[in-house]
């Protein structure tokens, strides 16, 4: 008889670069340990948010594990947004920045520890133009970033370093007017980020006072580069030049790039070029296992 307390691992087998029999055989491991019952989805590409939700609603598990990067948290967590789980990251994917901003070791054994453990945060999402962001997405110069490494044939930090030079060389600042309940700003900017968390998964940190549970998001409008103000973001000071760098703190936003569409990424994924963004937060979207 299998007994009542049950897990299911979701688990992406193309993420990364991390041997997924290290994550089954670990996770099996503390599984059986703690009493639970496993059960074990690998995605295909193919309907996964359905099957995943279907899967929830039929076992019915105390918690929900997720073998994968940014795009496939993303994923699950949309299918379990309602329901009453907690779940569990292991960051084995190419882009781990949720787990970055959380404190989650890239380390299988250390990450399962904290999957199965007792402590957790409830943390909001938001909506950008009906899609779910539970991270960073921007438009702009990093989007353009994400686009060209999704299309280069050379990975890791050398393959960024390459993409970098590439996309600086061909970015241009494009016009955007932002309305907000409580003003319009009409600029150049260089890049615009739609910020529920702190970090990149690079462990850089563009939003030094993000914060996934206060019921708000921010907008970090950055209008050129600059090295003072990149460093003021790298050691956490957010006493920002605002001819420079703006960051407000909102619960909804509409986004407009009145000249030229831009570049858009979510959570890591590219998503195109767009000319209009409609953004809201929601509250406690999902409970994440934290250390």
């Amino acid at each position: 008889m299998f007994p009542e307390r049950k897990v299911l691992l979701v688990v992406n087998p193309i993420s990364g670069d991390v041997d997924k029999d290290i994550v089954f055989e670990k996770v099996i491991e503390t599984a059986e340990a703690e009493g639970y019952d496993l059960r074990i989805y690998s995605t295909t590409g193919e309907n996964d948010m359905e099957t995943v939700r279907e899967m929830v609603e039929n076992i019915n598990p105390e918690r929900v594990l997720v073998a994968g990067g940014d795009g496939t948290i993303s994923l699950v967590a949309q299918a379990i947004h309602g329901i009453d789980v907690i779940m569990g990251i292991i960051p084995v994917g190419s882009a781990n920045g949720l787990a970055m901003d959380f404190g989650v070791s890239g380390s299988v054994a250390q990450a399962t520890e904290v999957a199965f453990g007792t402590n957790f945060v409830e943390i909001d999402a938001v909506s950008i133009n009906g899609e779910i962001s539970l991270h960073l997405s921007d438009i702009g110069l990093n989007a353009l970033l994400v686009k060209n490494y999704e299309n280069s044939d050379v990975r890791g930090k050398l393959g960024y370093a390459k993409e970098m030079l590439k996309t600086l060389s061909e970015h241009e600042n494009f016009r955007v007017q932002i309305k907000t309940d409580q003003e319009i700003i009409e600029t150049d900017a260089l890049i615009v980020i739609i910020a529920n968390a702190q970090k990149y998964g690079t462990g850089v940190t563009i939003n030094p006072a993000g914060d996934m549970s206060d019921g708000f998001f921010e907008l970090v409008i950055a209008k050129k580069l600059d090295f003072i103000e990149t460093a003021k973001i790298l050691a956490g000071n957010t006493d920002f030049n605002p001819e420079i760098m703006q960051v407000i703190s909102v619960q909804k936003a509409e986004i407009t790039c009145p000249d030229k569409e831009a570049h858009f990424q979510i959570d890591g994924e590219y998503k195109g070029l767009v000319s209009k963004l409609e953004a809201h937060i929601i509250s406690k979207y999902i409970k994440v296992a934290i250390p």
